[in-house]
């Protein structure tokens, strides 16, 4: 027989995050929700309910490496280092001071937050979905030609990868930020609260219509086949060079098409935006590329779920 979920309210989310980072029940009484749902947010970025769902789907989920174990520590112990791994991606702070705060040996902090971001991170192939109606001949999106999603390349700094000749490593440097950075890419539907595909890292030298090229440009490819509907994605200036797929700002778009476009890339923005209200990704990373994965992969699950829990996107 299956264990019982674990069920959290949103405030009781609020009440147990906000105590084990020094705000007890007496100084989370003395001021008005506002106040605490504000002080939660500084140490955990998103709202009391968006970790209730995230919590219910690490218990239901059927990926096994996502799955977390109440057995091992108990289920207090356990939620209090579920709330451990998600300060470790809003404030990436370092051992020293997650010790301070959360009152474990560095060692206890760092292994358990590590362990629980990296569960996370394995449900995104549950939670990033490139949905299966695209590829349905009675969906309502028939048309000669439609723009399904937009996609964009987001750089994340990094520490200098080592090269065995040179104190650099030039396959890693971004251009937006003039020094070592991972290239991620992301695609989000234009016309549902979705992010429907993340690939990654490349080193940021690698340019986004390459990216495109290795694995997206043949998903959009055969949802055209399946569908018979010519889909196409639109991107930025970076993607040109595939204007069977994608299209860019052009200055033979008319005011409209112009509008549409820049509306939705405007979504895009929105979404890299959120994820770099994480610290771990908005800061240079301080650990392997590996586990800036795990980071980004957890960062992006915790993303959609915003948006499918109170924080949508605008429509086009």
């Amino acid at each position: 027989m299956p264990p019982a979920q674990v069920i959290l309210t949103p405030d009781e989310v609020l009440q147990r995050g906000l105590q084990l980072v020094g705000f007890n029940d007496k100084r989370q009484a003395s001021v008005r929700r506002k106040k605490n749902r504000s002080r939660f947010r500084t140490h955990y970025v998103s709202e009391p309910n968006v970790y209730a769902v995230l919590l219910v789907c690490l218990q239901t989920t059927a990926i096994a490496e996502a799955r977390i174990n109440f057995d091992t520590v108990g289920v207090k112990k356990t939620i209090d280092y579920f709330f451990a791994a998600i300060h470790l991606l809003a404030c990436y702070p370092k051992e020293e001071q997650a010790e301070a705060i959360f009152g474990w040996s560095d060692r206890t902090w760092s292994n358990w937050a590590w362990k629980i971001v990296k569960n996370i991170s394995c449900l995104k192939s549950e939670i990033i979905v490139w949905p299966s109606w695209w590829g349905d001949t009675d969906s309502d999106l028939n048309d000669e030609t439609i723009f399904i999603i937009t996609v964009d390349g987001a750089h994340f700094r990094i520490e200098e990868p080592t090269h065995e000749n040179f104190s650099e490593n030039t396959i890693y440097y971004s251009h937006k930020f003039k020094q070592a950075a991972l290239d991620y890419e992301v695609a989000v539907s234009i016309y549902t609260n979705d992010i429907v595909w993340a690939a990654g890292p490349y080193p940021a030298g690698v340019n986004d219509i390459t990216i495109f090229r290795k694995h997206l440009k043949g998903k959009i490819a055969e949802s055209r086949q399946a569908s018979g509907i010519n889909h196409r994605a639109i991107g930025d200036k970076g993607y040109r060079g595939e204007r069977a797929f994608l299209s860019v700002p052009s200055s033979h778009d008319t005011d409209e098409v112009r509008d549409f476009k820049g509306r939705a890339m405007s979504r895009q923005e929105v979404v890299n935006a959120r994820m770099k209200n994480f610290d771990c990704l908005l800061e240079r990373c301080r650990h392997s590329i590996p586990k800036h994965k795990q980071c980004f992969d957890a960062v992006l699950v915790i993303t959609q779920l915003q948006m499918e829990n109170g924080s949508p996107l605008w429509k086009v």
